[in-house]
């Protein structure tokens, strides 16, 4: 019935699965546990051998990194199941039902996604308050909340679907870098149609990169943005409408201030990652600097992209 989908990165899985496991095995119905290592190092995939004999369970290790989209597609592939349950792994189960409760929900023909969630006490490492300021403040939402827009509230970390309706949209894989594959999964979703219901079912996020990891995968998800702008010109109103930031972005060109922001940008930059990577960070702070590096990154792509039509 259940498939239960896996994606690995240098990361020690072995407490999630064996809570996924257990779960799943008191629940009845027939499953499957496929678990993918992304390319980790080493030390990782050594750890996380252990659950190749565990019962109902396919573990394997690519030799290299393909992608978050490309191996959620993959692992949709060899599914076995009508049912897809794709959960990231830095991820901790907080609720004994879990898995029921999920299994409650597939009768439904849409999407289900099951939230995210953080833990209520300050990370140890004072790197890491970056990274769990902006979760707790923009990523853990109510079930209430996130069906106000449910589309745009989709998650890859925890979500339930359909074979058939995964068949239909599948995960964009000219998306490499981290981010935003969410973001163009949904647009699809809203695109074809396909329901996105939001229940209370969350999976704890304790994979918290530093400031500096968090600082870097924010900026591939920007390029990646630019790059869905530039290869998806069709989809560009319903990406403003969903993202605050690209509104933001299209309302500086619309009044032409954007020479504005960037020399704002330019001048206090080191400023804004001073307070960004402190013991306080300032989430308004972490916008502005999203905003200026998009508005230099979109100068640079199209100039780039000028360039390389005048050599043509």
């Amino acid at each position: 019935m259940l498939s239960i989908l896996i994606p690995v990165y240098n990361f020690n899985v072995v407490e999630l699965v064996r809570g996924i496991h257990r779960q799943a095995m008191q629940s009845g119905v027939n499953f499957e546990i496929i678990v993918m290592d992304d390319g980790s190092e080493i030390q990782f995939k050594e750890k996380n051998r252990i659950i190749k004999e565990w019962r109902n369970l396919r573990y394997e290790e690519l030799s290299e990194n393909i992608g978050r989209a490309k191996i959620r597609n993959k692992m949709a592939t060899m599914a076995g199941f009508p049912w897809l349950l794709f959960l990231d792994c830095d991820t901790q189960v907080v609720r004994s039902d879990y898995i029921a409760t999920y299994l409650g929900q597939c009768h439904n023909e849409g999407v289900i996604c099951g939230g995210r969630t953080y833990r209520d006490i300050i990370p140890e490492n004072p790197e890491q308050y970056l990274r769990w300021k902006y979760g707790r403040s923009r990523e853990q939402k109510s079930a209430a909340y996130r069906n106000r827009r449910p589309w745009n509230s989709f998650m890859t970390n925890n979500f339930v679907i359909s074979r058939s309706l995964f068949d239909l949209v599948t995960f964009n894989e000219s998306i490499t870098q981290y981010g935003h594959e969410d973001t163009f999964f949904g647009t699809e979703l809203r695109r074809k149609g396909i329901s996105v219901t939001h229940i209370d079912n969350p999976l704890v996020h304790i994979g918290l990169e530093t400031h500096d990891e968090f600082l870097v995968k924010t900026n591939e998800g920007i390029e990646n943005l630019l790059l869905l702008l530039q290869t998806n010109e069709e989809y560009r109103d319903e990406l403003i409408s969903g993202i605050k930031l690209l509104k933001h972005f299209y309302w500086l060109k619309k009044t032409r201030t954007t020479i504005f922001y960037i020399l704002f940008y330019t001048l206090f930059k080191k400023l804004l990652l001073l307070n960004i990577k402190s013991h306080h960070p300032c989430l308004l702070l972490f916008d502005l600097y999203k905003l200026g590096f998009l508005i230099e990154k979109e100068r640079t792509f199209t100039k780039n992209s000028e360039n390389s039509q005048s050599l043509a």
